[in-house]
């Protein structure tokens, strides 16, 4: 499934970013879904071919199709990287369902869990400092929040105070989700191989 939207999103945003640039927003509309054919020809030619070899393409380029995808995530999330646990759980479950398919020992599978899980962590780390740069860029330090319950203002103790605790617990749940998801993955996949063999 990743595959496969890997070229209609990267031609549509693609697409999205090349018109806005050059031609402004205000052309993008229902003719930008155009774009999407070249993502679809790429995914009647290739797409069989990369799910037939998902899980022996090299590391190097995977690693790029999941930074590419946490980026269009933290977009469609606004900066909230809500989407981003989508991606660690998926890793997980690939990580897990590739070391049953070249027959792993047990060893090698906990270090490969551990290897998935600090890489989808690191990627939330480069996330957080993303959203980071963009929020005081965006100026907003100094900027008054207000709900029902309190009302402050975001001072720069305060601000990196919110980044560092929010930055951690994110970074952690994700490593813990990632790790979650590829052994749980891993336990579910054996009766089905047994049965198989």
């Amino acid at each position: 499934m990743f595959f496969g939207f890997l070229p209609l999103v990267f031609c549509f945003v693609g697409t999205v970013f090349f018109t806005g640039i050059v031609f402004g927003t205000d052309v993008l509309g229902a003719g930008t879904l155009w774009s999407l054919v070249p993502g679809v020809v790429i995914d009647i030619v290739f797409l069989k071919k990369w799910v037939r070899n998902a899980y022996q393409m090299n590391s190097k380029i995977l690693a790029g199709i999941y930074i590419f995808y946490s980026l269009v995530a933290i977009a469609m999330g606004m900066g909230v990287p809500i989407f981003n646990f989508v991606l660690c759980i998926a890793g997980g479950i690939y990580i897990a369902r590739k070391m049953h398919f070249i027959g792993a020992d047990e060893q090698t599978c906990k270090q490969a869990f551990k290897q998935m899980a600090r890489f989808c962590a690191g990627v939330m780390v480069l996330i957080c400092c993303l959203i980071t740069l963009l929020a005081i860029v965006g100026q907003m330090i100094g900027y008054k929040v207000e709900t029902p319950v309190l009302s402050f203002t975001l001072t720069v103790p305060i601000f990196f105070a919110v980044v560092l605790a929010g930055g951690a617990t994110l970074v952690l749940l994700q490593y813990q989700l990632t790790s979650i998801a590829a052994k749980v993955t891993f336990r579910l996949s054996r009766p089905l191989i047994k049965r198989s063999g």
